[in-house]
């Protein structure tokens, strides 16, 4: 069985849960003997450097010489799963031209013909995953929505749909109650992080300072700790956002405190949780699995987070879980009062400084990792795609 998938955005950008996630799908997939392929622009959340090239340079591809095409196409390989990247001269969503557009659309429509895949998968609602989704159909390929995100609010995006994926009963039942769709429920995939060995877990670490990951709370929560809880030492990677646009926007420049400290980008997470006690993930919409959780669950790291979309589920026992505040939930970037911290505070406190609670919540993460095994999973879902391939062949 051959799957592609495609997305404007490039399925090479660190700084882009889900590409991430995607890749790394793709690359469990592949290990069970689905020949996977991906087709992109070099769109990014977050370029490392100024131009394409480099950026692309940078996440690993290299350039393909096409006869007769002039040099646009990168490949970048995961294992066996091979990333092509149309190389365009704008490098965000915003500066990207429709003409660029266009190319990736007629590159991705040749490589459905080239590459016959039985299966594509895609994501987005903007005319480019629509009109690829009707011409996949036209052509008798089985199609998969990975449903992943909670802003989906209309029924045509799913219009030339055979199967949608999603990574929470949460975000399930979401849709089910928002638009009458029946979603398959396949988890999170994620390959655990590789720790180095003289690492020394010492921060409570919140990953991605956005408005909708609860980064208005998160300032409090810090504000509050540098006053009641000098154990706490928060680390704060910048991924798609960064920290001092926050600290700018809400008038709490948080980090002068002195404990905080930030980091850029990263492209391997492996020593950000070696350096990781606690995670915090305050997150204030609805947060269809969140990666880091599962993460946090295969290094055994206690987690403190909101009672969020699909967070319990897959949290577990492994999680402290709180309720964000109302307000926030409604608006993401409201400053709340410093009392709103106290019940976050109060949490990190138990897991720094009473061994005998944090070490529950340790054993219940590894616990929950167990649980989150990709090869308790992956049989089933390869075995529901083969089985919608074959009815698409039997209907054509």
């Amino acid at each position: 069985m051959k799957l592609l998938f495609s997305a404007i955005n490039c399925t090479l950008d660190h700084s882009n849960g889900a590409a991430i996630s995607i890749r790394t799908l793709l690359r469990f997939l592949s290990r069970y003997g689905v020949e996977c392929r991906s087709f992109s622009a070099s769109v990014f959340d977050r370029p490392a450097f100024g131009t394409a090239e480099e950026t692309l340079l940078q996440a690993g591809a290299l350039p393909v010489q096409e006869p007769g095409y002039p040099q646009t196409l990168w490949l970048a390989e995961d294992e066996e799963v091979q990333h092509y990247v149309v190389q365009t001269k704008g490098i965000t969503q915003m500066a990207l031209s429709r003409d660029e557009e266009q190319t990736l659309f007629n590159r991705v429509l040749n490589a459905l013909d080239q590459y016959q895949p039985d299966v594509l998968l895609i994501y987005g609602a903007r005319p480019y995953e629509r009109s690829l989704l009707k011409k996949a159909q036209e052509r008798g390929i089985a199609t998969v929505f990975n449903l992943v995100n909670p802003g989906y609010k209309s029924i045509e995006a799913f219009t030339h749909v055979d199967m949608i994926f999603t990574d929470s009963m949460a975000t399930a039942e979401l849709y089910r109650e928002r638009l009458g769709l029946n979603g398959r429920v396949i988890g999170k995939f994620i390959d655990p992080p590789v720790v180095p060995a003289n690492s020394r877990p010492e921060y409570v670490t919140f990953i991605n300072p956005l408005a909708e990951k609860g980064v208005t709370l998160f300032l409090r929560i810090a504000e509050l700790a540098a006053q009641t809880l000098p154990e706490a030492k928060f680390l704060v990677v910048e991924s798609r956002a960064r920290l001092e646009d926050a600290e700018a926007r809400s008038g709490l420049p948080v980090s002068r405190l002195g404990n905080v400290r930030t980091i850029g980008l990263q492209r391997d997470m492996g020593p950000v949780f070696g350096a990781t006690k606690v995670v915090l993930m305050p997150s204030v919409w609805h947060e269809s699995a969140g990666r880091v959780v599962v993460e946090a669950c295969a290094m055994g790291i206690p987690i403190v987070a909101s009672r969020r979309g699909g967070i319990p589920e897959v949290a577990g026992d492994a999680a402290i879980l709180l309720d964000p505040p109302q307000p926030l939930i409604d608006h993401h970037w409201l400053v709340p009062p410093l009392t709103e911290a106290i019940p976050w505070v109060e949490a990190l406190r138990q897991l720094l400084t009473e061994p005998e609670v944090y070490q529950t919540y340790h054993q219940a993460a590894l616990e929950q990792w167990a649980r989150h095994d990709p090869a308790l999973r992956l049989p089933g879902i390869i075995a529901d795609l083969e089985a919608l391939v074959a009815k698409k062949r039997a209907g054509a």
